[in-house]
């Protein structure tokens, strides 16, 4: 599959509260190589997510309907896919479902240019939320060979109503980027996490004109905390200006981030 030179795909940040949709729906989260468009989420059973998969790309990585060299037009047979469907559990009688979707490259397509013999295989992962017999997805990652692998299993994390649905992704530069999202449910459907409150708290800790990471590789949903190495916002480079580490601890209520404890250790403190 071809492949382009990127310091960062479309990241998706931290998020705080937005507007819910009809019937307390988020947007689908898309992320691709190519950037990609939130969209409201469509109910389909289980099975139309699952059957030809490659259909559902979205990242355009497939070559799909293009013409080889030798004429031979790209279809989902020149790729060999394997799956896997998990049922990750249900918040709010919601059930929540991983598919990962591994795609490799047939020989056709290699010996096109198109792709390189022994490179990672492309991986996609979609979260589905499921009410009845319909499931609606709400993330999809489609990223192209090798950036984001291999990609983390999401998570549910917290007790009954206060649950949370996560997933993590970091890229493989040196940027620190990532994939991520975080969802709470209830009866009227799904929502984003709201985690303004927790990081109001950590900005009125910090120093002026100082910045820190707020989610990635900082935030730790299984430990309900956020630890980030806190820099000078106009530091010359990722690693100049440093002025030391916040930590903070946080509880879910509702969907929301309550902070319980921050505290910012300067790098000047014994």
């Amino acid at each position: 599959m071809p492949r382009t030179t990127l310091s960062l795909l479309v990241m998706t940040t931290l998020v705080t509260a937005a507007p819910a949709l009809l019937c307390g729906q988020v947007q689908r989260q898309v992320t691709t190589a190519k950037g990609g468009t939130p969209d409201a989420p469509v109910p389909h059973p289980l099975s139309w997510w699952t059957r030809n998969p490659l259909r559902l790309d979205a990242s355009g990585d497939l070559l799909l309907g293009k013409a080889a060299p030798d004429g031979h037009v790209v279809t989902t047979q020149d790729y060999r896919v394997q799956q896997k469907v998990t049922y990750l559990g249900a918040i709010s009688s919601h059930r929540i479902v991983q598919v990962l979707t591994t795609i490799h490259p047939g020989p056709r397509v290699i010996s096109a240019d198109w792709a390189t013999a022994g490179e990672p295989p492309t991986e996609w992962k979609s979260l589905l939320v499921g009410t009845g017999k319909q499931y609606e997805e709400i993330y999809t990652l489609q990223a192209e060979s090798g950036l984001f692998q291999p990609l983390k299993a999401a998570a549910i994390y917290g007790v009954g109503s206060n649950s949370i649905l996560a997933t993590y992704d970091p890229d493989t530069g040196n940027g620190g980027g990532c994939a991520d999202g975080y969802w709470w449910f209830d009866k009227a459907g799904t929502h984003l996490v709201d985690f303004s409150p927790l990081l109001q708290a950590i900005s009125r800790a910090l120093p002026k004109n100082s910045t820190y990471t707020p989610n990635c590789w900082a935030l730790h949903p299984e430990k309900s905390e956020l630890k980030s190495w806190v820099q000078e916002r106009d530091a010359k480079c990722p690693a100049c200006g440093g002025l030391g580490m916040v930590e903070a601890r946080y509880r879910i209520e509702r969907g929301v981030a309550i902070p319980v404890s921050v505290r910012f250790q300067s790098e000047e403190q014994p």
